[in-house]
């Protein structure tokens, strides 16, 4: 309807955009490997030191790299690897609710907090695992074997479950 002129705006706002998008992620990936870094969960000599002087840090390299690379992996299986992996969070997010505020906590005293901290977290894990049931074979398949890795390093990592996990230990600058 705009015409020439206005197809070519709005696709320079769309490339705007998506690098911009782009950057906060990069950002935020670089962040949460330095921050499992210091806190001993990745290698604390490679991810947890940030150098006055120079840049780019390891973190900023590991994040954007072309991973999982273009020739290797289709856009739809990124996707739906994704998905994955954001339904796993959220499957354990109501679970934790259940199990820290309903159980740990005993807060399901009152029928106000039993609809808080156990129907609406149920339901919400219900739904979701209807969502689980239009995840692609393929992903969800690499997502259990991704999820098998970080089993095994954890496992490798605590010496067998036998030592605690390491914890993000909050400091002053962080909020």
């Amino acid at each position: 309807m705009g015409g020439a002129f206005f197809q070519s705006v709005v696709l320079a706002f769309a490339i705007v955009t998506v690098m911009a998008s782009g950057i906060s992620a990069h950002a935020g990936v670089s962040r949460l490997m330095y921050v499992m870094g210091r806190d001993g969960v990745l290698p604390k000599k490679f991810f947890g030191y940030i150098s006055p002087k120079t840049s780019p840090r390891p973190e900023h390299l590991a994040g954007g790299r072309d991973l999982p690379d273009r020739r290797f992996l289709s856009l739809e299986f990124v996707v739906a690897l994704i998905s994955f992996g954001a339904l796993t969070a959220f499957s354990f997010v109501n679970l934790s609710v259940i199990c820290s505020y309903g159980f740990r906590d005993g807060r399901m005293k009152t029928p106000k907090d039993f609809l808080n901290f156990f129907v609406v977290p149920l339901l919400g894990f219900i739904s979701i695992g209807a969502l689980w049931l239009e995840v692609e074979d393929t992903s969800l398949k690499a997502g259990i074997a991704w999820a098998a890795v970080g089993i095994i390093y954890l496992a490798w990592l605590t010496k067998g479950f036998r030592k605690p996990t390491p914890q993000h230990h909050f400091s002053d600058d962080e909020s």
